[in-house]
């Protein structure tokens, strides 16, 4: 970022008001803006907005910024004990995007503006693969297309570019004419409408003229219109619209037909996510082996810092797409010092890097690093580098091999979720996630340590042994055991885990065993039956339960809850009031007799989101995670997909059978496929015989035949397809729902039932 705006300046473009404790004159100007005071980029020059979120205050960080010696902050309330020149202003948010705004009118080279509901990361990285070496190109960094990250990526543009790409998405009305003043597009690109984030819209085509707004004073728009195009590396009908697109644009940029045809035979697939992978021995891969610029590697590293479960940090770097000159060498050791890296792995030539003070190993090709032959353990090891630079190979040599299927676990639609969630909750309400079954087959510790840096306050799990693998793995909150087990008492007390008592009997047992390993005031939590009539203590019991907890000190209350049955039916709304009624007498009973408070929860996901009267003082959120407690919802998002690829595409003729048990015959000649993925990897051989229908190159391929335990095959007659294609068993095009449904059950079983054998492998925007 090379922005320049004196203190003056600053205060008039937002409106401020300046509290200057500093005595920093009137034209100290910035030259780099922060929003998070563990960036590393923070120095004398850099402007720090203190915005506030649902999970964070930035205010709160004031004076972490100012021990990073920055000096100039704008915030919505002044702290006068911390000595930063503080610019005053209404909404840091807005003043963030008026100061994108101006910087925006300093430049007069094209901007292209892309928006719709799909493809407009890719539709962006396609054009600066085309456009690169005719342009110096600034872009957003992957898909900064917010109300804030728009503002961000608008801030990186200089006077070195001579094009601009950006992203704009919106999720409700309102949002598109803040984005159409700061981008300013010359250039349109509307990759379509389609389903994302629609709830706020009261139709398609209120959201298709809301997003078209970001189009109001350009010049020119290219749509949907798809024209001819050559080759591309992809055979999908997106990939196909998509590509058109970038044609047309370069087109309108003045490169010639065949120069477009040579870089649209060479488009590469992109990755929109960070990938988190199993590594060799015990070490945890994260991929960004896309791109390699400053502002990439920032957020990769950002991403880095979240993830505690080693010591040791490696990072995997190449050279960088744009020419390194010595500013951008300074950057690069400002980023790195700040960093805790314990080892640098560089791809390129050592002319490339400054240097540095902590270990590095030099190589001048992936090639290279391989053939020398090194090894790591216990560490986490981010890849960040160009696509030239064959990182990719280096991510796969020490990726753990695992079974081809695998099930993509989306970190941002989990984070969207959640954040859905907590909009519907007051804000002092306590979120208690459930990460039992192996987090429902997303993974125990995985999800964890995710949503440990998405400030969840609890963690529930069923049995004791999962608590332990959590407490194993570094987690430090509370964790609830809903099936305690008389025999893991000890691990319940050696890792701090706090017991469900449901029963007289399993109190008694608890209070004996405490008092033998001489202990005194355990949390443990309350658990009533309210109508479920699974664990929990009856109405005539609570006398019972109240007379001990009354005379044994060993354990005091630190909540009572109860389950809800039905939440998820509307026809049944009369038994969840009940339910509540009944949970209301009952803790408040226990409330009146106990000398001391204590939380209280009800609902779970879908009573979270159907009963605002049962949110009382935490709720349980399982299956919401996952977006999958009601299929209308389309404010959820999906999670979890069960990708595949083929393995052999065979000719069936006529009277051919296929599979145990000829259940099917063909009745003409067709191409078939094998896939490998089977009941004994959680795919129910219920959807045997077109039961259902995989996704091959965006198409509908019915499973024939009855499912094997390691592999399946699929019909596809009028499928262009090739062996090693994509497909998707279920996921954001093929519904788990509607799986549930043709099995007779319901998405909880599907998910938990997916194999261990499966690799898990975790994405983030």
């Amino acid at each position: 970022m090379n922005i320049d705006f004196s203190i003056k300046e600053l205060a008039e473009i937002v409106k401020g008001e300046i509290y200057n404790p500093l005595n920093l004159s009137a034209d100290f100007s910035v030259s780099n803006v922060v929003i998070d005071t563990r960036s590393p980029s923070i120095q004398e020059k850099t402007l720090f907005v203190a915005l506030t979120g649902s999970k964070e205050d930035g205010h709160k960080f004031l004076e972490t910024f100012r021990a990073k010696k920055g000096q100039v902050a704008i915030v919505s309330k002044s702290n006068q004990a911390i000595s930063v020149c503080q610019i005053v202003v209404k909404n840091p948010l807005e003043a963030l995007q008026s100061l994108a705004e101006k910087h925006r009118s300093k430049f007069t080279y094209p901007v292209i503006g892309i928006t719709g509901s799909n493809g407009k990361t890719i539709v962006k990285e396609w054009l600066y693969h085309v456009l690169k070496d005719n342009y110096s190109i600034v872009r957003s960094p992957k898909s900064y297309n917010s109300q804030i990250g728009a503002a961000l990526s608008v801030l990186e543009m200089n006077a070195d570019h001579s094009l601009a790409i950006f992203e704009a998405g919106i999720s409700k009305p309102g949002e598109m004419q803040k984005l159409e003043k700061m981008i300013q597009p010359t250039i349109g690109v509307f990759t379509g409408i389609g389903d994302a984030h629609s709830a706020n819209f009261s139709s398609d085509e209120q959201k298709l003229e809301e997003k078209k707004k970001l189009f109001t004073n350009c010049k020119v728009l290219f749509d949907n219109n798809a024209v001819s195009i050559s080759e591309i590396p992809f055979t999908d009908e997106a990939s196909m619209k998509n590509a058109s697109l970038v044609s047309q644009v370069s087109a309108y940029l003045g490169l010639n037909e065949d120069l477009i045809s040579g870089k649209l035979k060479t488009l590469p697939a992109i990755s929109m996510r960070l990938e988190q992978l199993e590594g060799k021995d015990n070490c945890l891969l994260l991929n960004d082996s896309y791109s390699a610029d400053l502002q990439s590697l920032e957020i990769a590293l950002k991403q880095l810092r979240t993830l505690n479960k080693f010591n040791t940090r490696i990072l995997f770097l190449s050279a960088f797409e744009e020419n390194q000159n010595d500013q951008i060498k300074i950057n690069l050791r400002q980023l790195l010092t700040e960093e805790n890296i314990s080892r640098l792995v560089f791809i390129g030539s050592k002319n490339d890097l400054p240097e540095l003070k902590i270990p590095v190993d030099l190589f001048d090709s992936a090639d290279s690093f391989l053939k020398a032959g090194l090894k790591f353990e216990n560490a986490t090891i981010l890849f960040k580098g160009s696509r030239k630079s064959g990182l990719e190979k280096i991510v796969h040599h020490l990726a753990e091999k695992k079974h081809i299927t695998k099930l993509l676990i989306n970190f941002s639609a989990v984070r969207n979720n959640l954040n859905f969630f907590r909009s519907r909750l007051s804000a002092s309400t306590k979120i208690l996630v459930m990460v039992k079954a192996q987090s429902y087959g997303g993974g125990l510790t995985e999800m964890a340590h995710f949503l440990v840096n998405q400030k969840v306050d609890y963690f529930g799990v069923a049995y004791a042994d999962e608590g332990v693998q959590l407490r194993l793995s570094g987690i430090t909150l509370p964790i609830l055991v809903m099936n305690p087990e008389e025999s893991a008492f000890d691990e319940i007390l050696n890792y701090n885990l706090e017991p469900s008592i449901y029963s007289p009997e399993m109190l008694n047992s608890f209070l004996r065993y405490l008092i033998l390993n001489q202990k005194n005031h355990y949390p443990v939590h309350i658990k009533l039956d309210t109508g479920m009539n699974r664990l929990g203590f009856t109405e005539n019991q609570i006398k019972q339960l109240l007379d001990t907890l009354q005379t044994q000190p060993e354990v005091f209350v630190k909540s009572v809850f109860s389950h809800l049955s039905v939440a998820d039916d509307e026809a049944e709304n009369a038994f969840t009031f009940n339910q509540i009624r009944s949970f209301d007498i009952l803790s408040g009973i226990i409330s009146d007799r106990l000398p001391y408070k204590f939380d209280r929860h009800l609902a779970n996901s879908a009573g979270a989101v159907n009963f605002s009267r049962a949110e009382y003082d935490m709720v349980r959120l399982g299956i919401g995670m996952f977006g999958l407690v009601d299929r209308n919802n389309r404010e959820l998002e999906n999670v979890l997909s069960l990708i595949t690829q083929i393995s052999q595409i065979k000719e069936v003729h006529a009277g051919d059978s296929v599979g145990y048990g000829r259940t099917y015959i063909a009745t003409h000649d067709h191409k078939i496929g094998i896939i490998p993925v089977g009941y004994a990897d959680g795919l129910r051989r219920g959807l045997s015989q077109q039961n259902w229908s995989v996704i091959v190159n965006g198409k509908a391929a019915p499973i024939i035949g009855n499912i094997c335990m390691d592999m399946c095959m699929i019909n596809l007659e009028g499928i262009d397809a090739s062996v090693g294609d994509e497909v998707e068993v279920f996921g954001d095009s093929n519904s788990i729902f509607e799986m549930a449904m043709n099995l007779k059950t319901i998405p909880y079983e599907i998910i938990s039932s997916i194999s261990s054998r499966v690799h898990r492998v975790y994405t983030d925007e």
